[in-house]
């Protein structure tokens, strides 16, 4: 018997009889999720493959399970999902987003009251979402002309610039205004330190906060200015104006506090911009790789949206090419790969066949069941027309096989709202540009902040002919 399972052999016990790569001494099997060549969502679909539904792996001494089987899926995410708790990466993120945030209090009377009054809960979304085309197209096509420009002289850096297009158009939509340079630094400065904290796990364990002064400027200057914005907008509101604060404040549902509608509508930041980047980058890049797919897509959004580009929610969220792209787009390269979920800490917890002690950390990802062979015909095919003839409606969002924004009540609370900015920014920047990207780039996943972020893409715009 090795020194390794000599050590924690009576925690091995436990689980017995779940098949697992073998620990070494003193790490287990974490090297594999430190190899930098593969990501921790490749790994675990490595392991899918070689184990199947269910891992055991060893995080140094401390057992982990990673779940690939859709059904055991269900049960932590959905059907029992109270029987699990969000662990990490709350501890890393509470001094950026504030502990009350929904995507870091777990389920109890304070998260459940969030949940109820936030406002993409209290508010008529298709209502809301009606009224955010005209003026996310007017910040959207700001920031196309800049691209424009620049691509004369240098290329577009995806990364980055998608990041500073998606901030713009949040703002937009959940403020009524745009933000200056100064501003997204800050959001930019929070969320470095949050994902710095997230994967310098050590410091968020021990309870050792941010040590660098500009973390808390930057925080002090960006919840300020939000409040400040709340308590103006208080004082005078437009029920007819479009953006959520004022929507929030004149229709939507129970009164919240400055301090905390303000966290409310700064933390959809943080829950956006990088997936919605994400996905808008994987969509660009996939498209130059399929040149075919990508005529395809700009002929169906002329003719179901109109060239001249005012068509209503009806018709974007008709067009089914459009529809069919991103599906597939997240489908094979989704935004948000990787779920972590543990078993309650107060008792044992029955998962499937097997009975979970407590606190066991689980590994979730999507990654492997969006590419599953017996569930996807040509899973490594990137073929939007497969969602056609039913198996979008067989498949839809939060599903066994699909679950982009999460499943169950967790579920990302803004999936309606991602789905339409998604949409609505590729149908923008195609039907007013020329995307030169070469397919030849190397699509370098990145993980940022939770998120998949494609880094390294390059690409020049011209003015669509």
């Amino acid at each position: 018997m090795g020194l390794f399972n000599l050590l924690h052999r009576r925690k091995a016990r436990k689980f017995e009889g779940i098949p697992g790569p073998k620990p070494s001494f003193p790490m287990g099997n974490a090297g594999a999720f430190l190899d930098k060549t593969r990501q921790p969502w490749e790994v675990c679909s490595d392991f899918a493959h070689e184990f199947g539904g269910v891992t055991l792996v060893w995080m140094a001494g401390q057992p982990a399970l990673i779940l690939n089987d859709p059904d055991l899926i269900g049960e932590v995410l959905e059907s029992n999902w109270t029987s699990f708790y969000k662990d990490a990466p709350c501890k890393a993120l509470a001094p950026v987003i504030t502990r009350g945030s929904l995507f870091i209090t777990n389920y109890g009377k304070g998260w459940s009251k969030g949940r109820a009054e936030n406002p993409f809960t209290t508010l008529n979304q298709e209502q809301f979402l009606g009224q955010q085309i005209e003026p996310l197209q007017t910040v959207i096509k700001k920031d196309v002309e800049q691209f424009i420009d620049r691509s004369t002289s240098s290329d577009i850096d995806l990364y980055w610039d998608m990041q500073k297009l998606s901030f713009h158009a949040f703002s937009q939509v959940f403020w009524g205004q745009t933000f200056g340079d100064d501003v997204f630094e800050w959001f930019q400065n929070l969320a470095r330190t949050g994902d710095w904290r997230m994967q310098c796990k050590i410091l968020p364990m021990l309870n050792i906060p941010p040590v660098r002064p500009s973390f808390y400027s930057s925080r002090s200057k960006w919840y300020l200015m939000f409040e400040r914005l709340v308590k103006e907008a208080r004082k005078k509101p437009v029920a007819d104006a479009p953006d959520m604060l004022n929507q929030t404040l004149t229709h939507g549902g129970p009164e919240l506090s400055d301090a905390v509608l303000a966290e409310t509508l700064a933390t959809n930041f943080f829950g956006g911009v990088f997936s919605g980047s994400s996905t808008i980058n994987t969509a660009l890049y996939l498209l130059a790789k399929h040149p075919a797919e990508s005529d395809k897509l700009v002929t169906a959004l002329k003719t179901d949206l109109g060239e001249d580009g005012s068509y209503d929610l009806e018709k974007l969220l008709g067009c089914q090419q459009l529809d069919f792209v991103l599906r597939e787009a997240m489908r094979y390269y989704p935004a948000v790969p990787l779920y972590l979920r543990n078993s309650v800490k107060d008792r044992e917890v029955k998962l499937g066949d097997h009975t979970l002690p407590p606190n066991t950390m689980l590994f979730i990802s999507n990654y492997y069941l969006h590419k599953f062979s017996h569930h996807w015909l040509e899973a490594e095919k990137f073929d939007p027309s497969r969602w056609d003839k039913g198996v979008a409606e067989e498949n839809p969002f939060a599903s066994g096989h699909f679950f982009p924004y999460g499943r169950g009540p967790r579920a990302c609370i803004g999936q309606e709202y991602g789905i339409f900015y998604t949409k609505l920014a590729l149908a923008t920047l195609l039907m007013n540009l020329k995307v030169d990207l070469d397919p030849k780039q190397k699509f370098n996943q990145h993980f940022f902040f939770g998120v998949m972020m494609p880094k390294g893409l390059k690409a020049k715009f011209k003015p669509a002919t």
